[in-house]
C-alpha cells in the first residue's frame, strides 16, 4: 500500500491525517456532552453529576486503548518507512487482540470493584446508585470501548484515514440516537446514557473489523486479522508500550485531577457536581 505522504504533497498529507486525528479528541468530548444533555431532560442533579463522576473513568479506559493504538500506529509508521510490510501487518495483528484481552481484563475488574469505584470516582448516597447504573454498563463495552478508539489510531498508520473516520462518526451518531431512544422514550436514565455509549462503540467497533476482513481478502498484508498472525515477540512489546504508555498518561493524569476535583465539588452535593458539569459544556 502506498502511504499517504507518497500519494499527496506535505501539507495535504498532514490535513488528511490532522483533521481525524482532532475529530477523535472531539468525539471524547461529544460522547459526553450527548449523555449529560439527554441525562439532564430527567431533571434529576444527581442523575446529572453521576454522568460528571463518571466521565474520568471513560477516559481512562479510552486511555489504555491509547497504549496499543498509539503506541503501535508510532511502529507500525517506522516499520512501513523502513518497508517491512509484514512486520508492520503483525503488529497490528498485536495491538487488535492486545485492546481485546486489555478490554476483557478492564471489563471483569471494573465490574468486581464496581461501588469502590464509583466511591473513589466521588459518588455519595445520593447519587451512588446512578453512578453505579452507569459505571456498570460503562464496564460492560468495556472491550469495545478500547478497541472503536484504538482502531482509529491504528487505521490512520496504515492508511485507511477515510475508514476511521466514518468509525468515529458512525459511533457518535448511533450513540446520540439511543441517547434519545433509551433516555427520553424508555426513561432508562444513566444506565440507558451508558448503555448507549457502548452501544455506540459496539457498531464502530463491527464496522471497524468489517472493514478489516474486507482488507484482508483484498490481500492487504498491513490488516490481518487472523488469530494466526498473533505471534508478538519481546521487542515488539516493549516498542509499542513504550510509546504508547506516555500518551495515554497525558489522559489518565487529566482524569485523576478531574477525579479529585469532583471528590471536593462532592463535598456541596449532587447539585454542585451537575452545575460543574454544565459548566464545562458551557465553556466548550
Amino acid at each position: 500500500m502506498t502511504s499517504v505522504f507518497e500519494e499527496k504533497s506535505i501539507s495535504k498529507a498532514i490535513m488528511r491525517v490532522g483533521l481525524p486525528a482532532m475529530l477523535g479528541q472531539l468525539t471524547t468530548l461529544i460522547y459526553n456532552i450527548a449523555d449529560t444533555f439527554f441525562v439532564s431532560l430527567t431533571r434529576e442533579p444527581a442523575a446529572i453529576a453521576a454522568v460528571t463522576l463518571c466521565a474520568p473513568i471513560l477516559l481512562i479506559i479510552m486511555s489504555i486503548a491509547c497504549i496499543f493504538g498509539m503506541g503501535g500506529s508510532s511502529v507500525i509508521a517506522r516499520l512501513l518507512g523502513e518497508e517491512k510490510k509484514k512486520e508492520s501487518g503483525t503488529t497490528m495483528n498485536f495491538c487488535v487482540y492486545g485492546m481485546a484481552i486489555a478490554g476483557v481484563i478492564t471489563l471483569v475488574l471494573g465490574l468486581a470493584f464496581l461501588q469502590p469505584l464509583a466511591k473513589i470516582s466521588g459518588a455519595d448516597a445520593d447519587n451512588i446508585a446512578y453512578t453505579c447504573d452507569y459505571l456498570k454498563w460503562i464496564f460492560a463495552g468495556a472491550p469495545f470501548i478500547m478497541m472503536a478508539n484504538g482502531f482509529v489510531h491504528l487505521f490512520r498508520s496504515v492508511g485507511l484515514i477515510k475508514e476511521g473516520t466514518i468509525g468515529l462518526v458512525l459511533g457518535n451518531v448511533i450513540n446520540m440516537i439511543l441517547d434519545y431512544v433509551f433516555i427520553a422514550i424508555f426513561e432508562w436514565g444513566t444506565a440507558g446514557a451508558a448503555l448507549a455509549t457502548s452501544l455506540g462503540f459496539v457498531c464502530a467497533t463491527i464496522y471497524y473489523i468489517a472493514c478489516m476482513i474486507r482488507e484482508e481478502r483484498r490481500g492487504n498484508q498491513l490488516v490481518p486479522l487472523s488469530p494466526k498472525r498473533f505471534a508478538p515477540d519481546a521487542a515488539m512489546i516493549r516498542s509499542v508500550v513504550g510509546i504508547g504508555i506516555p500518551g495515554a498518561l497525558i489522559t489518565v493524569l487529566m482524569s485523576v485531577s478531574n477525579i479529585v476535583l469532583n471528590n471536593y465539588i462532592g463535598i456541596y452535593g449532587s447539585d454542585a457536581v451537575a452545575s460543574y458539569d454544565c459548566f464545562l459544556i458551557r465553556t466548550l
